[in-house]
């Protein structure tokens, strides 16, 4: 197991090693707050945790950043309290355990036998009772008397495998820093205000502007001018990254110009007395903002109310198994 060196600041623990590890089925979570990915994979490792900690099984998560402000260690605090992660993390702020480790992609799950070697790999979302099965294995080669529960049937929307269950193409995820403004102006800085014009016709996964916006190195930021965020999408699901600046503000949302069906609204939106969906960005995180009935092609528009919001990244889901959300 390679060290934790280079830690930021510990959560939920004091700084450990490997040394400090040794007896222990540990399982190091690479992860990010704002991975929808990692998201997917933090009720397995919870339930993980609950029913395994007790009999010599350990999880370190190691939080390393993909955006500025998500490797302030205030906000991976403030993260893993409101995502109820109990276990250790360490704040990998300048990336140094990520490169000790080797890793490339969030989320990583390494999974350590009691003498500190490495016997499973898993890069991405899933294998879930794959790797219960080896947690499992592990625990009982220690203490073959030991019982333990059946493994973790997958929740409803990992359950890919069952009959009927279809995963369709989706739109690539959207990393606004890598995604060039599909309207900006032909001349003009777009790290000051800049006003744009929305002419309303969009290419799927493009970024289109109205109102006044500007760029920093990982988002746009909104400047006010009765202004919208435009994205033509084809998926199921979508999760937006974005950050308040000082308090929470409203961003209303609408899909294909109306607001949204409740039947089809993320975890995230709110509604107000006049129908109108929304969503309070009151934190640095990601947003659960659309999750549609059913599979198809869409508008999604952002209006910010007040200045300063910051969009950073939207990502795109498309599976399902019918008769579940």
């Amino acid at each position: 197991m390679a060290s934790f060196d280079g830690a930021t600041r510990w959560v939920n623990s004091s700084p450990l090693t490997p040394a400090d590890l040794h007896g222990k089925v540990v399982l190091v979570d690479f992860w990010e707050y704002t991975c929808l990915n990692c998201l997917r994979t933090l009720p397995y490792l919870r339930e993980w945790y609950k029913r395994y900690h007790d009999d010599g099984f350990v999880i370190v998560g190691v939080h390393t950043p993909e955006f500025s402000f998500s490797g302030e260690p205030a906000e991976v605090e403030s993260a893993a309290k409101r995502l109820d992660v109990a276990w250790p993390v360490a704040v990998d702020s300048s990336r140094a355990i990520w490169n000790h480790f080797g890793v490339n992609a969030w989320p990583t799950e390494l999974l350590y036998d009691q003498s500190g070697r490495l016997v499973d790999v898993q890069v991405g979302e899933g294998s879930y009772p794959q790797t219960e099965t080896k947690i499992q294995d592990l625990l009982r080669a220690a203490n073959p008397s030991i019982k333990l529960p059946a493994v973790m049937a997958l929740l409803p929307q990992d359950s890919y495998d069952k009959p009927g269950a279809v995963c369709y193409p989706h739109t690539p995820e959207i990393l606004v820093e890598a995604v060039p403004i599909a309207n900006a102006p032909r001349f003009g800085n777009p790290q000051t205000d800049l006003a744009y014009r929305d002419v309303g016709t969009h290419r799927d996964g493009a970024i289109y502007l109205d109102g006044f916006w500007h760029a920093t190195q990982q988002a746009v930021v909104y400047g006010g001018g009765g202004g919208s965020f435009d994205v033509t999408y084809h998926a199921i699901e979508v999760t937006v990254v974005m950050t308040p600046v000082g308090k929470s503000s409203r961003v209303d949302v609408t899909q294909d110009g109306k607001p949204l069906a409740q039947e089809d609204a993320g975890a995230d939106v709110r509604y107000a007395a006049n129908g109108a969906s929304y969503v309070d960005v009151d934190a640095s995180r990601a947003y659960q903002v659309i999750e549609n009935k059913n599979y198809g092609t869409h508008e999604l528009r952002l209006s910010p109310e007040g200045y300063g919001v910051a969009v950073y990244d939207l990502a795109f889901e498309s599976c399902e198994v019918p008769g579940t959300r």
